[in-house]
């Protein structure tokens, strides 16, 4: 479009906007070339964030346990729920493997090497990759990490990925050290403080939401005996991170009774310890979500509940329930929520290290098995339309941002 025709639209500008910021990010980017104004628009700052807010493309990514040298594939999660009759389509993001821990903002996290020996950000919507930054271990401490995750610290419009290991101290037992890579133009690692363990962390990739990561812990000091000779009782928690203050805080997890429950061995034949019944963080619906079943008790629920108010404990709300009754849930299996409409979830259901992919109508409570274009599906080793060994599954929305934004 030439100047003068742009100049020529009978349209006012803030309308224009409105109308820009419903698109999807990929047809964005080809509208960038219309115009110089609408360039402008379509690369700012405030655009792009807005943008974000609104984005309803959520995407599905995952990867095998054995994908490495393989590509990382994606689909449409709306295919998913909503075109059951026509098959999804799988497309390969075209990156060489790498751990994927977390996303925020559209932009995933990549570790690569164990312990990990760099860090990238990538934009799948726009092609968009970060600098390689290596990670910098304090004193040479690079043992596995016990817990990391990437965050947005909207104060200072700066992307942080943190982690922590467990080093000897001086004083003896364990202490922590936690570090935080700050990620622009030149990333700079620094040490912050950290509750001093023995914390221990379940889910490895922290999960952001309301300026926050959030991860399942327990304190081993605190385990009590139950009823049942072969169980401990655990006091499960959420820790917190708070991104703009870089300080740890804690928050309680809903009243339950069935939270914090260890099956111990009961012979010497058992593996050393079956941890069961423990909960799990995720963001539904841009709400902190937990997720619970009780695997010793097939009487019981899947459930769901969501912090309505991020920080307020007493705002905890159960927002589903899917039944035990042997259709989806059964014992030796597991459920993982990963995306939630008004009235479809979708769902990663395994039996130890298999996964699929499953739909669940819950106004219906009628269960769905998605349709997968299999001439797509047939480029990964691990098709999403098998019950094929381990696959981890991560979803994001697609969005214009990049790490300097």
């Amino acid at each position: 479009m030439r100047q003068d025709e742009s100049d020529e639209c009978d349209l006012p500008e803030d309308l224009i906007w409105e109308i820009l910021l419903w698109l999807p990010g990929r047809l964005l980017l080809l509208l960038r070339t219309v115009c110089r104004a609408w360039n402008s628009f379509i690369s700012s700052h405030e655009f792009v964030m807005h943008h974000h807010q609104r984005s309803t493309q959520p995407r599905l990514v995952y990867c095998s346990l054995e994908s490495e040298g393989l590509d990382v594939m994606q689909c449409s999660v709306s295919s998913l729920l909503y075109n059951q009759l026509q098959p999804t389509r799988i497309e390969p993001l075209h990156i060489k493997y790498k751990s994927i821990q977390g996303s925020c903002n559209g932009l995933l996290c990549l570790c690569e090497g164990l312990p990990y020996k760099t860090l990238t950000l990538f934009n799948p919507c726009t092609r968009w990759v970060s600098l390689i930054v290596p990670f910098e271990y304090p004193n040479g401490d690079d043992r596995h990490p016990v817990f990391c995750g990437l965050g947005y610290d909207a104060l200072r419009n700066k992307y942080k990925f943190v982690t922590c290991s467990k080093t000897s101290i001086t004083v003896g037992g364990l202490g922590s050290r936690a570090i935080v890579c700050t990620l622009d133009a030149n990333p700079s690692w620094k040490t912050v403080d950290h509750p001093i363990f023995p914390y221990f962390t379940w889910c490895h990739s922290g999960t952001f939401v309301s300026g926050t990561l959030n991860w399942i812990a327990h304190d081993p000091s605190k385990n009590r005996k139950d009823d049942d000779p072969f169980r401990l009782l655990l006091e499960y928690f959420i820790l917190t991170f708070e991104l703009e203050t870089e300080s740890f805080g804690r928050l309680r997890l809903p009243r339950n009774n069935f939270f914090g429950r260890l099956r111990l061995p009961r012979n010497n034949h058992t593996l050393p310890g079956f941890f069961e019944d423990v909960p799990s963080l995720h963001v539904l619906k841009n709400f902190l979500s937990i997720c619970f079943h009780p695997a010793y008790d097939n009487t019981a629920a899947y459930t769901i509940w969501i912090m309505k108010e991020y920080g307020v404990e007493e705002s905890w709300t159960i927002v589903l329930r899917i039944p035990f009754n042997g259709r989806i849930i059964t014992p030796g299996n597991w459920l993982e929520p990963l995306y939630m409409s008004e009235d479809y979830i979708l769902l990663a259901y395994g039996e130890f290290y298999r996964t699929k992919l499953l739909v669940y109508n819950f106004r219906r409570r009628e269960v769905v098995h998605p349709m997968i274009d299999i001439s797509s599906d047939s480029l990964s080793i691990y098709p999403l339309s098998k019950f094929s060994y381990g696959k981890f599954f991560h979803v994001y929305h697609e969005s214009l941002v990049s790490c300097f934004s």
